[in-house]
């Protein structure tokens, strides 16, 4: 878990997890802002699962992987993701989208690896039970 309890995204971090029986592991402080440490934890402590706010989560996205780690999924949001992964991560990279007034996510889609893409990764489509109408 790396967000703050006052950041919505800890919601996303704590409860689907809990409710699954999973474990929570706990950051610590000296890795959660530096895009290699939280690499090194998170492939070092076995982690299956991490949620990491988009800032983050495009420096990690950037770097490279040891090839034997348990990460199966990376998921990011909280604000607009402007890269993609490298061809060669062994992890799906689920973007969210949600405004924190409505919901914590409202979107959410596996960005394919792609760093030749011309656009931007897709916020995905909506969740179960959910409606988007985009305006642009």
């Amino acid at each position: 878990q790396l967000a703050g309890v006052g950041f919505d995204a800890c919601v996303w971090e704590l409860w689907p997890y809990l409710t699954a029986g999973a474990s929570i592991h706990l950051a610590p402080e000296e890795s959660r802002l530096v895009a290699a440490r939280l690499r090194d934890w998170i492939a070092g402590s076995g982690i299956t699962i991490s949620f990491v706010p988009t800032p983050l989560a495009e420096s990690l996205l950037s770097m490279s992987w040891p090839a034997e780690m348990n990460l199966r999924v990376l998921l990011t949001g909280g604000d607009q993701l402007r890269v993609y992964g490298k061809e060669n991560l062994r992890f799906a990279v689920v973007n969210n989208y949600g405004p924190t007034e409505c919901t914590v996510v409202s979107t959410s889609g596996v960005v394919s690896p792609n760093s030749k893409h011309p656009k931007l990764p897709s916020i995905g489509r909506p969740i179960s039970n959910a409606q988007i109408h985009m305006y642009l």
